[in-house]
């Protein structure tokens, strides 16, 4: 890899995770000499990386403001949580006859900090851990795809989130997860599966019941 495409993906990970975290906050103006100099690079790699970020659907573009921090109205939050959930009940039908003792070891690690998460916010956290977790071993083509959908939408869900919202909706996750897990140890792909669809449209539904 030459110097340059390093410094590029040193800054691209950088501010990616700077979004990601709500450090760079939805619609903060993201000046190139600023950055630049935050991350002491030249602006030519900082450049690149908002591209990248652009490609990702983090960062946005215009005549009149530069790049910014990409803000998703909460009225789009549903939309795309629909489509990456019908993407994870492929990734779970795919990572299932790959799990091995070690990966379950992960998931049930996962599945038990649900379980004892003090918050909905916490719960959001564990949530997510989980469902990376259950599909781990899945084609990482798919994963990533799965990741770029979640980060869009995650600074409005630490913000917003369902669990935070709809409290009672930590309890029914919970449940669903604890029924997915089971048919993950058990090696049923199919039923698997027909779990996650459950779970995405319990989800969805869960959703639209948002004041």
């Amino acid at each position: 890899m030459s110097v340059p495409q390093t410094k590029s993906r040193y800054a691209y990970d950088t501010l990616r995770a700077q979004i990601v975290d709500g450090t760079l906050a939805p619609g903060e103006r993201l000046r190139l000499r600023t950055l630049a100099e935050a991350l002491g690079l030249s602006e030519m790699p900082v450049r690149e990386a908002l591209r990248m970020l652009s490609r990702d659907g983090l960062v946005e573009f215009s005549d009149h403001r530069g790049a910014t921090v990409t803000a998703i109205p909460i009225e789009d939050v549903s939309a795309t949580i629909s489509a990456r959930m019908w993407l994870e009940v492929l990734a779970v039908r795919e990572a299932v006859p790959l799990h091995d003792a070690a990966s379950l070891a992960v998931v049930r690690t996962a599945l038990a900090k649900g379980e004892k998460a003090s918050s909905g916010a916490a719960f959001s956290v564990a949530n997510r851990e989980l469902h990376e977790a259950i599909e781990a071993p899945a084609p990482a083509a798919l994963r990533g795809m799965i990741g770029e959908a979640w980060d869009r939408v995650w600074v409005v869900r630490r913000a917003a989130s369902l669990f935070l919202l709809l409290p009672e909706q930590v309890a029914r996750a919970h449940a669903e997860h604890v029924e997915l897990v089971e048919a993950v140890e058990a090696r049923d792909a199919k039923a698997a599966g027909r779990i996650m669809e459950r779970h995405r449209t319990s989800s969805l539904r869960a959703w639209s019941n948002v004041p």
